[in-house]
């Protein structure tokens, strides 16, 4: 009797589609190809028929009580002009009626962080891209028209947008996303998706069939006349809430208000998105950046059920933490620790941890809690990570060039985490931030053929065009925009002058509404 040898190799295993176990697998795929045919022949349905296309005619959200032009025509109409009227939110810019042939005209639209502010449009990045165009390519004319309207959503920046299509645009660039919470919006009466739903349009919602699908089951019984006819009416002009006697007392935790917003930033996005491509105008979409390391939350609140007691012991711990912070940081880490997991919720407690782990050089951790103390604010006028999320997600899904501004900046800044190195207060860039985003707009322009550099090191002249800009500046013009800085961080902070007091106090000065 033959042995088998146990060091024998074994045979290689062939498959065949005669085997049972291929002809299983065979059998459940064409099962399953089989089955998506329905869903395919839906899809080519819906695309024939229309079906299932986003409506982005009008905004299902909010309206306006009136909407007037931004721009108007000069008395002897060679060009046009912000309206007078408008200057309260807007500076004046202008460009020719009739486009010169080598001309390339942008309109960049967004709140004060385009606008300039504290400062003003000659030290914005607007007005740096059109010098470091002009430098770049001097043979072309270069037109740079400054749409930044002081505390502007992306809602009331819409109708600017299409206002400009009319003015021949070459490129939109839109930076927005700090102004969403300045105003009071109801949203009770706008379109919602079930919770069920509502994953199963993000995950495949490029499918018309879905969006068919959806438009089906959500408000049912109610036409869309009715839907608009429910909007709510915001004023022509911005009305912050901290314009507003005790504006910053009528900010609360309202986490379902918080998603209507989201959802109305990225359908306004999404608007943006579809309105350019049929117009044909390129659209660039910059994520503005936001002081986290230097700007404490403008607004922390407790858990609803916390009691009266426990927040005083917290705030007890925050103040030792904050004593021991200074010889003992370790100590004043554990302190801290165990204040974010008693109360998740409360901002500033994970805005001090944050400022605990910066100091012990834990900058990854550090990072995760000023994100997080930005998310628990409760007075929002900082762009949060959902609608930076957002952002990103349009620009993702619809193939939209996107410029991250926040991490450009951080790349100057330690561990990554965006200050006072880069920004002036809570949200506006230094005049060297604006220079990088200008310069980095230049770079993505230059890569998509809209301009040509005649010389190799045309970043480092353009950055010195820029500087010699503002060195040639007169005094007034930075006395001007450090009164308007100090008189934005009593805003921000929801300290703005009552008009009692502007009236029985002549030493301080009165506050306007910026972003």
């Amino acid at each position: 009797m033959r042995r088998k040898r146990s060091g024998s190799v074994p045979q290689t295993v062939r498959f065949s589609s005669d085997s049972p176990w291929m002809r299983r697998i065979l059998f459940r795929l064409g099962a399953l190809l089989l089955g998506c045919l329905p869903l395919a022949a839906t899809e080519i349905l819906c695309r024939s028929a229309g079906w299932g296309q986003p409506d982005f005619s009008t905004d299902p959200f909010v309206g306006f009580s009136a909407v007037r032009p931004l721009f108007e025509r000069t008395p002897d109409g060679s060009s046009f002009h912000i309206a007078p009227q408008r200057r309260a939110f807007f500076r004046e810019d202008s460009f020719a009626a009739r486009k010169p042939g080598n001309e390339f005209r942008i309109f960049v639209f967004g709140g004060s962080t385009v606008q300039g502010n504290p400062f003003s449009t000659e030290t914005s990045f607007a007005e740096f891209l059109r010098r470091t165009l002009q430098t770049m390519a001097p043979d072309r004319s270069w037109e740079v028209v400054n749409c930044g309207g002081v505390s502007y959503a992306s809602y009331r920046l819409l109708p600017v947008m299409e206002e400009c299509f009319q003015y021949e645009p070459d490129l939109y660039i839109f930076c927005e996303g700090q102004n969403e919470f300045l105003e009071e919006v109801t949203y009770s009466g706008t379109r919602r998706l079930t919770p069920v739903l509502e994953p199963l349009l993000s995950i495949a919602g490029h499918l018309q069939s879905v969006r068919a699908f959806v438009n089906c089951c959500t408000s049912t019984g109610l036409s869309e006349n009715h839907e608009l006819s429910s909007r709510p009416l915001l004023h022509e002009d911005v009305q912050t809430l901290l314009d507003q006697s005790g504006g910053l007392d009528r900010y609360h935790r309202n986490d379902e208000h918080t998603d209507a917003v989201v959802r109305h930033f990225r359908f306004n996005l999404e608007r943006m998105t579809a309105l350019c491509r049929q117009k044909n105008v390129p659209l660039l979409l910059i994520q503005p950046p936001v002081n986290l390391s230097d700007c404490p939350p403008f607004k922390s609140q407790f858990s609803e059920d916390t009691s009266a007691q426990k927040q005083a012991e917290v705030l007890q711990t925050l103040r030792e933490a904050r004593k021991r912070a200074q010889d003992d940081a370790v100590s004043a880490l554990t302190l801290m620790q165990s204040i974010v997991r008693q109360e998740p919720r409360y901002a500033l407690g994970w805005y001090e941890l944050g400022q605990i782990q910066l100091t012990i050089g834990d900058l990854k951790n550090a990072l995760t809690s000023f994100n997080r103390a930005l998310d628990e604010d409760v007075c929002p006028l900082r762009m949060k990570s959902a609608l930076s999320q957002a952002m990103q997600h349009v620009a993702g899904t619809h193939n939209i060039p996107f410029l991250n501004a926040h991490e450009l900046l951080g790349r100057r800044c330690h561990g990554g985490i965006v200050g006072e190195q880069v920004l002036v207060d809570h949200v506006h860039p230094s005049f060297r931030g604006h220079e990088d985003i200008a310069v980095e707009i230049a770079v993505w322009m230059e890569q998509r053929g809209f301009v040509q550099s005649q010389a190799a090191d045309w970043q480092q002249s353009a950055r010195q065009v820029c500087r010699q800009a503002v060195q040639e500046l007169d005094d007034t013009y930075f006395l001007r925009g450090r009164r308007a800085l100090q008189a934005l961080r009593q805003w921000a902070a929801g300290r703005a002058l009552e008009p009692d007091l502007v009236n029985s106090t002549e030493s301080e000065p009165t506050t306007t509404a910026s972003e």
